[in-house]
Protein backbone atom coordinates (compact mmCIF):
# COMPACT_ATOMS: atom_id res chain seq x y z
CA UNK A 1 0.00 0.00 0.00
CA UNK A 2 1.30 3.68 -0.75
CA UNK A 3 2.13 5.44 1.72
CA UNK A 4 3.95 9.07 0.37
CA UNK A 5 4.13 10.13 -3.63
CA UNK A 6 5.55 13.17 -5.06
CA UNK A 7 4.34 14.63 -8.36
CA UNK A 8 6.63 15.95 -10.29
CA UNK A 9 4.86 17.24 -13.67
CA UNK A 10 3.91 14.06 -15.00
CA UNK A 11 6.56 11.99 -13.31
CA UNK A 12 5.39 10.62 -9.59
CA UNK A 13 7.87 9.26 -7.47
CA UNK A 14 7.19 6.98 -4.14
CA UNK A 15 8.37 6.99 -0.37
CA UNK A 16 7.64 4.52 2.41
CA UNK A 17 8.23 5.20 6.33
CA UNK A 18 8.49 2.88 8.31
CA UNK A 19 5.66 2.63 11.53
CA UNK A 20 8.11 0.96 14.29
CA UNK A 21 11.57 3.09 12.98
CA UNK A 22 10.34 6.36 11.26
CA UNK A 23 12.98 4.79 8.41
CA UNK A 24 12.23 6.62 5.25
CA UNK A 25 12.56 4.70 2.09
CA UNK A 26 12.73 5.52 -1.98
CA UNK A 27 10.76 3.02 -4.04
CA UNK A 28 11.46 4.43 -7.04
CA UNK A 29 9.58 6.57 -10.03
CA UNK A 30 6.41 5.02 -10.46
CA UNK A 31 4.75 3.49 -13.87
CA UNK A 32 3.00 6.08 -16.02
CA UNK A 33 -0.88 5.37 -14.71
CA UNK A 34 -1.44 8.50 -12.58
CA UNK A 35 -2.81 7.16 -8.73
CA UNK A 36 -5.31 7.77 -6.89
CA UNK A 37 -4.81 9.84 -4.20
CA UNK A 38 -8.36 11.04 -3.05
CA UNK A 39 -8.54 11.57 0.80
CA UNK A 40 -4.40 12.30 0.75
CA UNK A 41 -3.14 15.37 2.40
CA UNK A 42 -1.34 17.40 -0.29
CA UNK A 43 1.22 19.85 0.78
CA UNK A 44 3.41 22.04 -1.79
CA UNK A 45 7.14 21.56 -1.95
CA UNK A 46 9.44 24.28 -0.58
CA UNK A 47 9.64 27.34 -3.18
CA UNK A 48 13.29 27.03 -3.04
CA UNK A 49 12.95 26.14 -6.30
CA UNK A 50 10.55 27.56 -8.09
CA UNK A 51 9.64 27.93 -12.50
CA UNK A 52 8.43 31.68 -11.15
CA UNK A 53 12.32 32.16 -11.08
CA UNK A 54 13.34 31.55 -14.26
CA UNK A 55 12.57 33.14 -18.10
CA UNK A 56 12.88 29.74 -19.49
CA UNK A 57 12.31 26.24 -18.07
CA UNK A 58 12.50 23.09 -20.12
CA UNK A 59 9.55 21.03 -19.85
CA UNK A 60 10.71 18.19 -17.34
CA UNK A 61 11.74 20.74 -14.50
CA UNK A 62 8.80 23.33 -15.28
CA UNK A 63 6.90 22.22 -12.60
CA UNK A 64 5.85 22.49 -9.15
CA UNK A 65 6.37 19.20 -7.22
CA UNK A 66 3.72 18.41 -4.56
CA UNK A 67 3.73 16.08 -1.59
CA UNK A 68 0.75 13.57 -1.44
CA UNK A 69 0.64 11.46 1.99
CA UNK A 70 -1.82 8.82 2.75
CA UNK A 71 -4.40 8.67 5.91
CA UNK A 72 -3.03 7.55 8.78
CA UNK A 73 1.30 8.47 7.73
CA UNK A 74 2.79 10.56 10.11
CA UNK A 75 5.41 12.78 8.45
CA UNK A 76 5.24 15.39 11.22
CA UNK A 77 8.59 14.59 12.16
CA UNK A 78 10.29 18.09 11.45
CA UNK A 79 13.31 15.89 9.74
CA UNK A 80 11.12 13.81 7.50
CA UNK A 81 8.93 16.88 6.70
CA UNK A 82 11.80 19.02 5.44
CA UNK A 83 13.40 16.27 3.19
CA UNK A 84 10.07 15.64 1.81
CA UNK A 85 9.52 19.18 1.24
CA UNK A 86 12.53 19.57 -0.71
CA UNK A 87 13.14 16.47 -2.49
CA UNK A 88 10.79 16.44 -4.73
CA UNK A 89 12.70 19.34 -7.09
CA UNK A 90 16.17 17.00 -6.75
CA UNK A 91 14.36 14.23 -7.82
CA UNK A 92 13.15 16.05 -11.03
CA UNK A 93 16.28 17.29 -11.41
CA UNK A 94 18.15 13.68 -11.39
CA UNK A 95 15.48 12.44 -13.75
CA UNK A 96 15.77 14.90 -16.47
CA UNK A 97 19.39 14.22 -16.03
CA UNK A 98 19.83 18.28 -14.88
CA UNK A 99 23.02 17.97 -13.60
CA UNK A 100 24.12 22.13 -12.76
CA UNK A 101 20.84 22.12 -11.26
CA UNK A 102 20.49 18.75 -9.17
CA UNK A 103 24.10 19.63 -7.83
CA UNK A 104 23.11 23.70 -7.14
CA UNK A 105 19.67 22.01 -5.52
CA UNK A 106 21.45 19.81 -2.86
CA UNK A 107 24.16 22.31 -1.90
CA UNK A 108 21.54 24.62 -0.95
CA UNK A 109 19.90 21.94 1.23
CA UNK A 110 22.75 20.29 1.62
CA UNK A 111 22.28 19.85 5.85
CA UNK A 112 18.61 18.97 4.78
CA UNK A 113 19.88 16.16 2.46
CA UNK A 114 23.01 15.27 4.73
CA UNK A 115 19.87 14.31 7.94
CA UNK A 116 19.57 11.50 5.26
CA UNK A 117 22.72 10.65 3.64
CA UNK A 118 21.82 7.02 2.41
CA UNK A 119 18.66 7.91 1.01
CA UNK A 120 20.29 11.16 -0.85
CA UNK A 121 23.07 9.30 -1.93
CA UNK A 122 20.97 6.42 -3.86
CA UNK A 123 19.06 8.96 -5.44
CA UNK A 124 21.73 10.51 -6.84
CA UNK A 125 24.24 8.04 -7.78
CA UNK A 126 23.13 7.32 -11.34
CA UNK A 127 24.05 11.75 -12.03
CA UNK A 128 26.92 11.88 -9.68
CA UNK A 129 29.95 11.92 -12.07
CA UNK A 130 27.94 14.48 -14.18
CA UNK A 131 26.71 16.62 -11.01
CA UNK A 132 30.48 16.68 -9.46
CA UNK A 133 31.79 17.51 -12.69
CA UNK A 134 29.22 20.54 -13.42
CA UNK A 135 29.82 21.80 -9.42
CA UNK A 136 33.81 21.39 -9.62
CA UNK A 137 34.53 22.46 -13.22
CA UNK A 138 31.95 23.93 -15.09
CA UNK A 139 30.97 27.09 -13.12
CA UNK A 140 32.72 29.69 -11.70
CA UNK A 141 31.37 29.32 -8.11
CA UNK A 142 33.90 26.32 -7.74
CA UNK A 143 33.19 23.62 -5.23
CA UNK A 144 36.25 21.08 -4.79
CA UNK A 145 35.05 17.03 -4.65
CA UNK A 146 35.82 16.68 -1.23
CA UNK A 147 33.10 19.18 -0.38
CA UNK A 148 30.63 17.37 -1.46
CA UNK A 149 31.08 13.63 0.41
CA UNK A 150 27.79 12.44 -0.71
CA UNK A 151 28.28 12.93 -4.47
CA UNK A 152 32.15 12.24 -4.15
CA UNK A 153 32.15 8.93 -2.90
CA UNK A 154 29.60 7.69 -5.83
CA UNK A 155 32.33 8.83 -8.38
CA UNK A 156 34.93 7.56 -7.13
CA UNK A 157 33.75 3.78 -7.48
CA UNK A 158 32.11 5.24 -10.84
CA UNK A 159 35.36 6.27 -12.45
CA UNK A 160 37.73 3.56 -10.55
CA UNK A 161 39.81 6.46 -8.97
CA UNK A 162 42.81 4.68 -7.92
CA UNK A 163 45.20 7.47 -5.90
CA UNK A 164 48.44 5.51 -6.08
CA UNK A 165 48.20 5.33 -10.06
CA UNK A 166 46.47 8.58 -11.46
CA UNK A 167 44.87 11.83 -10.34
CA UNK A 168 41.61 12.26 -9.26
CA UNK A 169 41.09 14.68 -12.85
CA UNK A 170 43.18 11.99 -14.67
CA UNK A 171 40.65 9.54 -14.12
CA UNK A 172 37.53 11.61 -14.54
CA UNK A 173 39.14 12.38 -18.02
CA UNK A 174 39.31 8.50 -18.43
CA UNK A 175 35.93 8.06 -17.56
CA UNK A 176 34.63 10.90 -19.93
CA UNK A 177 36.82 9.47 -22.69
CA UNK A 178 34.91 5.97 -22.61
CA UNK A 179 31.93 6.86 -22.10
CA UNK A 180 29.06 9.40 -23.71
CA UNK A 181 27.98 11.52 -20.56
CA UNK A 182 25.14 14.94 -21.08
CA UNK A 183 25.94 17.58 -18.93
CA UNK A 184 24.02 20.78 -17.84
CA UNK A 185 26.47 24.07 -17.74
CA UNK A 186 26.25 27.51 -16.99
CA UNK A 187 27.55 29.77 -19.99
CA UNK A 188 30.77 32.19 -18.93
CA UNK A 189 31.51 35.47 -20.78
CA UNK A 190 27.62 36.17 -21.79
CA UNK A 191 28.57 40.13 -21.10
CA UNK A 192 30.83 39.99 -24.03
CA UNK A 193 28.05 39.31 -26.58
CA UNK A 194 24.78 39.99 -27.68
CA UNK A 195 22.61 37.44 -27.69
CA UNK A 196 19.53 38.87 -26.20
CA UNK A 197 17.53 36.36 -23.47
CA UNK A 198 14.55 38.64 -23.45
CA UNK A 199 13.82 39.92 -27.02
CA UNK A 200 10.79 42.97 -26.42
CA UNK A 201 8.82 41.53 -28.79
CA UNK A 202 7.95 38.48 -25.70
CA UNK A 203 8.05 41.11 -23.17
CA UNK A 204 5.15 42.88 -24.92
CA UNK A 205 3.09 39.50 -25.48
CA UNK A 206 0.72 40.57 -22.13
CA UNK A 207 -0.28 44.29 -23.34
CA UNK A 208 -2.93 43.63 -24.87
CA UNK A 209 -4.74 40.70 -22.89
CA UNK A 210 -8.61 40.52 -23.26
CA UNK A 211 -9.86 40.35 -19.85
CA UNK A 212 -12.44 38.43 -20.43
CA UNK A 213 -10.65 35.68 -22.00
CA UNK A 214 -7.53 36.13 -19.57
CA UNK A 215 -7.22 32.60 -18.58
CA UNK A 216 -7.20 31.67 -22.42
CA UNK A 217 -4.89 34.01 -23.56
CA UNK A 218 -2.02 33.42 -20.55
CA UNK A 219 -2.20 30.46 -21.66
CA UNK A 220 -1.68 31.00 -25.45
CA UNK A 221 1.07 33.09 -24.28
CA UNK A 222 3.02 30.96 -22.36
CA UNK A 223 3.08 28.24 -25.00
CA UNK A 224 4.07 30.77 -26.95
CA UNK A 225 7.17 31.65 -25.20
CA UNK A 226 8.06 28.28 -24.30
CA UNK A 227 7.84 26.98 -27.89
CA UNK A 228 9.68 29.88 -29.11
CA UNK A 229 12.96 29.09 -26.45
CA UNK A 230 12.30 25.72 -27.22
CA UNK A 231 13.03 25.71 -30.99
CA UNK A 232 15.92 27.82 -30.52
CA UNK A 233 19.31 26.56 -32.47
CA UNK A 234 22.19 25.99 -30.31
CA UNK A 235 25.51 24.79 -31.43
CA UNK A 236 28.77 24.41 -29.39
CA UNK A 237 31.78 23.76 -31.02
CA UNK A 238 35.44 23.55 -30.21
CA UNK A 239 37.79 26.63 -31.27
CA UNK A 240 41.10 24.97 -31.67
CA UNK A 241 42.73 28.43 -33.40
CA UNK A 242 41.19 31.00 -30.25
CA UNK A 243 44.56 32.35 -29.19
CA UNK A 244 43.56 33.13 -26.12
CA UNK A 245 42.80 29.24 -25.15
CA UNK A 246 43.42 26.84 -27.65
CA UNK A 247 40.60 24.34 -25.31
CA UNK A 248 37.55 26.49 -25.68
CA UNK A 249 34.49 25.75 -26.35
CA UNK A 250 31.84 28.53 -28.01
CA UNK A 251 28.81 28.09 -27.45
CA UNK A 252 26.26 29.85 -30.19
CA UNK A 253 22.41 30.49 -30.14
CA UNK A 254 19.85 31.68 -32.72
CA UNK A 255 19.68 35.30 -32.60
CA UNK A 256 15.96 35.89 -30.50
CA UNK A 257 15.46 39.29 -32.44
CA UNK A 258 16.33 37.94 -36.00
CA UNK A 259 14.13 35.00 -35.42
CA UNK A 260 11.35 37.20 -34.72
CA UNK A 261 11.44 39.11 -37.96
CA UNK A 262 11.99 35.63 -39.74
CA UNK A 263 15.44 35.93 -40.13
CA UNK A 264 17.64 32.38 -39.36
CA UNK A 265 21.46 32.81 -38.24
CA UNK A 266 23.53 31.83 -34.67
CA UNK A 267 25.04 34.38 -32.97
CA UNK A 268 28.13 34.24 -30.18
CA UNK A 269 26.35 33.48 -26.35
CA UNK A 270 29.17 32.30 -24.47
CA UNK A 271 31.82 29.85 -23.45
CA UNK A 272 31.25 26.72 -21.56
CA UNK A 273 34.47 27.21 -18.37
CA UNK A 274 37.95 26.91 -19.66
CA UNK A 275 38.24 24.68 -16.90
CA UNK A 276 35.86 22.67 -17.81
CA UNK A 277 36.34 22.53 -21.67
CA UNK A 278 40.16 21.51 -20.93
CA UNK A 279 38.67 18.56 -19.47
CA UNK A 280 36.17 17.78 -22.06
CA UNK A 281 39.16 18.07 -25.27
CA UNK A 282 41.70 16.76 -23.36
CA UNK A 283 39.33 13.35 -23.58
CA UNK A 284 38.17 13.79 -26.31
CA UNK A 285 40.39 15.82 -28.36
CA UNK A 286 38.75 14.89 -31.62
CA UNK A 287 35.89 15.92 -31.45
CA UNK A 288 34.83 19.45 -32.30
CA UNK A 289 31.13 19.46 -32.05
CA UNK A 290 28.82 18.47 -29.65
CA UNK A 291 25.01 17.96 -29.36
CA UNK A 292 23.23 21.15 -27.46
CA UNK A 293 20.35 22.29 -26.55
CA UNK A 294 19.03 25.40 -23.96
CA UNK A 295 17.71 23.83 -20.37
CA UNK A 296 17.03 27.07 -18.82
CA UNK A 297 17.10 30.68 -18.46
CA UNK A 298 17.36 32.86 -15.76
CA UNK A 299 18.43 36.77 -15.57
CA UNK A 300 21.68 36.70 -17.33
CA UNK A 301 22.20 33.09 -16.60
CA UNK A 302 22.32 30.83 -19.39
CA UNK A 303 22.23 26.79 -19.33
CA UNK A 304 22.64 24.51 -21.78
CA UNK A 305 22.70 21.02 -21.74
CA UNK A 306 25.78 19.31 -23.65
CA UNK A 307 26.44 15.90 -25.05
CA UNK A 308 29.85 15.42 -24.57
Amino acid sequence: MKQILIECGKNWFEFTKSETTGQLDFKGKLADSIPDVAGWQKIASSTYFSPAYYTYLCDEINMTPYVYVAQGVDISDRDVYDFLIHVGSLLAAVDSKNSLLAGELYLRKQTVFDKFAPLTQYILKDLSVEILFSLCYGRMKQTTPEEILIIYNNVIDKIDYNPASSSFDQALMGYIRNNEITLTLPLVGTGFYSWNPCPDCLEHLCDNLDVANLVSHIEKIRKAKHDFYSTLEVVSQAEPYNFHDANSILVSIEDTDAKIYGNPGLVSAGHIRATAAAMIRTAKPKKMAYKTELVMISGEKIIVRISI
